[in-house]
């Protein structure tokens, strides 16, 4: 009974076997790539304080004027939430590339020329690799020195639910000083 199976199969389904057989010992040019989600490391980023939405500019303003070297810049976009939410209010401050640390959010120029703010995973030769916690994927783009432009040490995330903590509407900064900037975080 064995040889007449052994028979049949060589005669009708050798083909098949030897295919199967090659495909699972070398792999197959068309199989899909299963994507392993990359978990991204927060542990140096600050952790956005909810605040009414018109104290949250206010507070970055206030902090970055008693510190200089920082600036104020607007997330926008859900690649770092929920660390993040759209409309944050981040304050960034310039540091030096050796400070760097896995798990900072870096505010860079991204490969479509906009800043970003990602959160960097490794040093790379060619510089940090960063990625969006939200993003299924990292940057292509590397943080280099050359499109570093700060790193967030503040944030403020407005939340309508809370009432302001002051009534005036503050006085916004000249053109060209701690100036609204939007970063995209896509």
């Amino acid at each position: 009974m064995f040889r007449h199976d052994v028979r049949r199969i060589f005669r009708t389904g050798l083909p098949a076997v030897l295919m199967v057989a090659c495909l699972m010992s070398h792999g197959c040019a068309t199989q899909a790539r299963l994507a392993v989600p990359r978990v991204v490391s927060t542990e140096n980023s600050p952790v956005a304080e909810e605040v009414a939405p018109l104290d949250a500019w206010r507070f970055a303003e206030a902090y970055v004027a008693s510190h200089p070297g920082c600036d104020t810049l607007v997330g926008s976009g859900a690649s770092m939430m929920p660390l993040y939410r759209d409309r944050t209010v981040l304050v960034v401050q310039l540091m030096g590339m050796s400070e760097l640390r896995g798990g900072m959010t870096v505010v860079f120029i991204g490969d479509q020329g906009r800043p970003v703010a990602h959160t960097l995973l490794e040093r790379a030769p060619r510089g940090w690799v960063a990625m969006g916690i939200g993003n299924s994927e990292p940057d292509r783009t590397p943080v280099q020195s050359g499109n570093y432009l700060g790193t967030v040490i503040k944030a403020y995330a407005p939340n309508p639910r809370i009432a302001s903590a002051a009534d005036p509407i503050p006085t916004l900064s000249v053109v060209g000083q701690n100036r609204p900037l939007v970063v995209d975080s896509n």
